[in-house]
This record gives structure tokens, C-alpha cells and sequence, in this order.
């Protein structure tokens, strides 16, 4: 069995902003860099194995990444890039549309204005995730990717997840990977 952590990455300068991502980037903050650090402290504590680490190719994926790894290898993966916000792209959060009734997620309601929809986000997610899991022979597996991807594998998997629960920077998705499936096992804090 396969263990995958993936990572999203850490406070960016639009994090602290308030401002939309997306396919668009900025650095990350002294306190992005310093929670990186106490990630690669958290897998370095729980034993996990750093040989094998995967980043978005965006550059807050990427540095968090390096951080992490220190003098191992990051191999990018365009597969787990973020969500494509469209006209919303490094505006303020709060210009987003309201999810409808119901609803967990954006849906599709950002294709109209450029971006897409949540669940290709998590169907690309996960093919990326499975050609990874069959083609590298590693057993833990750490990918450092983003807020939206990662919500998007929850909904494209239909991973029952409890109401209000969201992705802060650094938090973890921990999955077991087996015959061809991946389980949600946890969803972990590593900077408490």
C-alpha cells in the first residue's frame, strides 16, 4: 500500500491578501516560508519519506516544495495545478460568485467566466495522482499542490466531508493508495 500526503502550499503573498490565485501566483510570505519548514519538521517527525515529492509546477507549489524536501529531488506535475478562476484571477476573494443552494463547491459556475469547472479540476487531479502511484515505486508519496485542486479530488472522489471544513495553508491530505483506489484516511494540521 501507497501513502500519499498532499500538501497544500503555504501562505502566499495573496493569501494574506485575500486575493484569488488560481492559475495566477505569488511568493511566498516570511511566514509561508517558515511554515514549510515545520511541514518538512512534521514529515521528518512522523517518518515519512522525502525521496519521492511532486509539486505543482506553480511557484508557491514549487517553493513550498523545495522547503520540504531540502536536498531531495521535486519532480513537477502539471496534473495537480490549480483551479482555473477565469476573470476572477488575483481579484478579491470576495468578488467570487455564491455557490448555489446546496451546493459544496463552485460547481461549474466559474466555466461562464473563463475558469473551470471543480470537478474536471478533481478528475484531472486524480489521473495525475494514479499515473504517479503506478509508475513511481516509492510507498509515501508527497505531492505539494493547492487549496481548489485538493477540493476537487474530495468532490470528484464524492468523499463525504464534514460541513465547513476547508484546506488551510500547509494542511495535509493523507490517502491510502491501493489496488488502484485512493481512501481518504485524514486531514492533518502540521503546524499544530
Amino acid at each position: 500500500m501507497k501513502k500519499f500526503y498532499l500538501l497544500r502550499h503555504c501562505q502566499t503573498l495573496f493569501n494574506r491578501q485575500g486575493r484569488i490565485q488560481g492559475c495566477s501566483d505569488s511568493p511566498l510570505t516570511q511566514k509561508g516560508i517558515q511554515q514549510a519548514k515545520e511541514s518538512r519538521d512534521w514529515f521528518k517527525i512522523k517518518g515519512v519519506d522525502r525521496q519521492a515529492i511532486y509539486a505543482s509546477t506553480q511557484e508557491r507549489a514549487s517553493d513550498t516544495a523545495r522547503l520540504v524536501a531540502e536536498h531531495n529531488v521535486i519532480k513537477p506535475i502539471k496534473g495537480i495545478k490549480e483551479m482555473n478562476f477565469g476573470i476572477f484571477e488575483a481579484q478579491p476573494e470576495k468578488i467570487l460568485p455564491k455557490f448555489r443552494l446546496g451546493a459544496r463547491s463552485f460547481e461549474d459556475l466559474l466555466v461562464p467566466y473563463g475558469g473551470e469547472d471543480i470537478l474536471e479540476v478533481g478528475k484531472r487531479v486524480h489521473r495525475a495522482i494514479l499515473t504517479v502511484a503506478e509508475e513511481d515505486p516509492a510507498q509515501d508519496i508527497i505531492m505539494v499542490n493547492h487549496g481548489a485542486a485538493l477540493w476537487g479530488l474530495i468532490q470528484y472522489l464524492d468523499i463525504a466531508f464534514p460541513e465547513g471544513l476547508g484546506f488551510g495553508n500547509c494542511n495535509i491530505c493523507h490517502y491510502d493508495y491501493e489496488n488502484g483506489s485512493l481512501i481518504l484516511k485524514r486531514v492533518i494540521d502540521p503546524l499544530k
